[in-house]
């Protein structure tokens, strides 16, 4: 970025994003999202062993599971989890590829509304039903919405942010997102599952409420002149 003093350029960026509404729009939700997906690393573990399936225990001190007592004979969790990741990047990779579709078509704006309204949905449902094969298939959802969200959020990134600001940009956007996390994680150890849940639905609905008055034309899908599809800028 010139030789300029890395504190220069980050007061500049950060005073740039104060001063643009579509930019302070573009980073909060940026960070609200993130940080509602490194909530999500934490809570889908717990939820589906909550609700999965169960194994007999044979010996004393089986605790492989959520509500296992320790005891011979208690029931531990029988959830594949490595099965359920794979699962889970399996869907990502299907919406980036969804999103190689319809990207030339449909608006990356319009797009990230429809991921943040889904993404709403899926983190309430499993608040609302206690069903494992239905909480799985809200979480592979989310992880169906995350891979349209990347490719969607690096053309709106493109598209509003200089290219000599860019990664000083996103320096800048990654300061609320360590704080959220930070946050989070300071109550990780006495929050309950429907409070993490509920705070990915809270954090969701906000990312909607600040992308909702975007106006259409924006975020059309188009990228500056050498900045390949797909690829987080």
């Amino acid at each position: 970025e010139g030789g300029e003093a890395p504190e220069r350029g980050i007061l500049r960026a950060a005073a740039m994003v104060l001063a643009k509404p579509e930019l302070l729009s573009l980073g909060v939700t940026n960070s609200l999202y993130e940080a509602a997906l490194h909530v999500f690393v934490f809570v889908w573990t717990p939820a589906l062993e909550r609700r999965g399936p169960r194994m007999l225990g044979s010996t004393g001190g089986f605790t492989g599971g959520a509500e296992s007592s320790g005891t011979p004979g208690a029931e531990a969790s029988a959830v594949p989890h490595g099965l359920v990741f794979s699962l889970f990047m399996a869907c990502k990779m299907a919406g980036s590829q969804l999103y190689m579709i319809i990207g030339d078509r449909v608006p990356a704006a319009t797009i990230l509304r429809g991921v943040f309204l889904g993404s709403t949905a899926v983190f309430a449902a499993p608040l609302l039903v206690e069903s494992y094969s239905f909480t799985l298939l809200c979480f592979c959802a989310f992880e169906f919405g995350l891979g349209l969200y990347w490719p969607a959020m690096a053309v709106m990134r493109a598209e509003l942010v200089p290219n000599y600001l860019r990664a000083t940009m996103t320096s800048v956007f990654r300061v609320p997102l360590n704080v959220l996390v930070m946050g989070c994680l300071a109550f990780a150890g006495n929050a309950s599952e429907p409070s993490f849940l509920t705070m990915c639905v809270v954090m969701m609905g906000s990312c909607l409420f600040f992308t909702s008055g975007r106006r259409a034309g924006k975020g059309d899908g188009s990228l500056p002149p050498g900045s390949p599809r797909g690829i987080a800028l």
